[in-house]
């Protein structure tokens, strides 16, 4: 099988926005380094169900999806959590 085709998990724009929204721009994170930063949305990341897409149309559709208050208050959950535990145990000293 060719890999022309991109396949994308669109759960990543999804995170990457609310961590902006709800954590970078109001810095409340004790470390902002690149390091803790890219932690946290992998921590994030791999701790929910992942939504693959190959076209710009399914990307669409799975972001109006979370666009639901409860999918947006669960993946905020699981963002807080991952805040919590780089902030209690970052990878650099």
């Amino acid at each position: 099988m060719s890999r022309s085709l991109p396949v994308v998990n669109a759960m990543e724009p999804i995170v990457i926005d609310l961590f902006e929204e709800r954590y970078l721009k109001e810095r409340t994170l004790e470390c902002d380094c690149e390091k803790c930063q890219l932690d946290i949305l992998l921590l994030t990341l791999n701790q929910l169900p992942p939504r693959y897409t190959s076209s710009q149309a399914g990307e669409a559709y799975i972001k109006a999806l979370y666009l639901n208050p409860q999918l947006q208050s669960d993946i905020l959950k699981v963002l807080t959590q991952a805040v919590d535990v780089i902030k209690d145990r970052p990878s650099h000293p």
